[in-house]
């Protein structure tokens, strides 16, 4: 069974992780841009932009904290029933931190950034600056958390589990969807989305192991996802205001953000591809992806503004396909880089090891 699933793992779920990692910098090149300002900030009576390319860009970035969830789905999936290693947990602070200076540095000595001292500081101390409401940060608070979680959950019965996760989905989800409460923060929710994760893991029940089930259900989560931003946008061009487009999907404990999560996971975790090894070299890099693209807001314009100038774009009749070339580019790009990366650091640790 574990043989399995860690087959499981190389191919379909990492095929899931390259997927969700491209809906990650398709989300980016909407809200990072400028292109959901350029929506947001005009009434939609008054907004001189090609009606199909606004519906088409609110689509296309739906996704970015839907494929969060995902990923650490996956991670309370896997490591419920692995050991847990520091090991891990300092190569991926490594890694954040790597990438965070090695580019901040660049734009420093390019000029394309003037030296400030706020931050300096906060390229410096980027792990807990970042900490409780960065990804990348709580992230890796999430993985130093995880032999704590997987302790609970062996104390825990089924039943208990059930009631547990319910709660935490009341207090982050129903709160914060239905009523409009805005508290919410990033350590308890991805601890909460890791404690479900486990639960598909270790209380698997028939119907999650159905294609056909799960694909019905993740087709409908799409679906609803999809038509929640449409419909906004349909209500907001009625009443010539603009509302929040996103609200069923961002931040990630929203309903429609972990229920279509939960639906894609369970869809890739059934889908058997074999074992792929392009899929599992390019999924090796994923997190490179996320830490080279996002590294900071001067990244952030580098990118978008001024090296694909999206607002630009917005304004022709080329827009869908810039959109799409653009995302795919940059996911090549720094897949590249981050493989260029692994080959060095594999070099350096197998000199050290000797």
């Amino acid at each position: 069974m574990e043989k399995l699933l860690k087959k499981q793992r190389n191919s379909n779920i990492e095929l899931l992780r390259i997927l969700m990692m491209l809906v990650i910098v398709a989300h980016h090149y909407i809200v990072n841009s400028g292109v959901i300002q350029c929506i947001v900030s005009t009434p939609p009576h008054s907004l001189q932009i090609n009606r199909f390319n606004v519906y088409f860009a609110l689509v296309f970035g739906w996704g970015g904290k839907t494929a969060i969830n995902v990923f650490i789905l996956i991670t309370g999936y896997f490591m419920c029933r692995q050991q847990f290693k520091w090991r891990k947990v300092v190569f991926l602070a490594l890694e954040i931190v790597l990438y965070r200076w090695l580019i901040y540095g660049i734009f420093l000595a390019s000029g394309y950034e003037s030296f400030n001292l706020k931050e300096f500081i906060k390229t410096v101390l980027v792990l807990p600056y970042d900490f409780g409401w960065g990804f990348s940060s709580s992230f890796v608070g999430l993985y130093v958390l995880v032999p704590f979680i997987n302790k609970l959950l062996s104390t825990l019965e089924k039943k208990e589990l059930e009631k547990l996760i319910c709660v935490l989905l009341v207090f982050f989800t129903g709160f914060s969807t239905f009523l409009f409460n805005t508290s919410f923060e990033y350590i308890g929710w991805y601890v909460t989305v890791y404690l479900i994760g486990s639960y598909l893991r270790l209380y698997e029940m028939n119907w999650m192991s159905s294609r056909r089930i799960t694909g019905l259900l993740c087709a409908c989560s799409l679906a609803f996802s999809w038509l929640s931003v449409i419909c906004i946008r349909f209500l907001a061009e009625k009443m010539n205001r603009n509302l929040p487009y996103y609200y069923f999907v961002a931040d990630s404990n929203k309903v429609l953000a972990i229920a279509t999560a939960i639906s894609l996971f369970l869809l890739f975790k059934n889908i058997n591809i074999g074992s792929n090894r392009l899929i599992n070299k390019f999924s090796a890099s994923t997190f490179g992806v996320l830490m080279i693209h996002a590294s900071s807001d001067t990244m952030r314009r580098w990118l978008w503004q001024d090296v694909c100038k999206n607002t630009f774009a917005f304004a022709t009749n080329s827009f869908i396909f810039h959109a799409v070339f653009c995302t795919l580019a940059v996911y090549i790009v720094c897949v590249s880089i981050d493989m260029v990366r692994k080959f060095f650091t594999d070099r350096i640790l197998c000199i050290f090891s000797k």
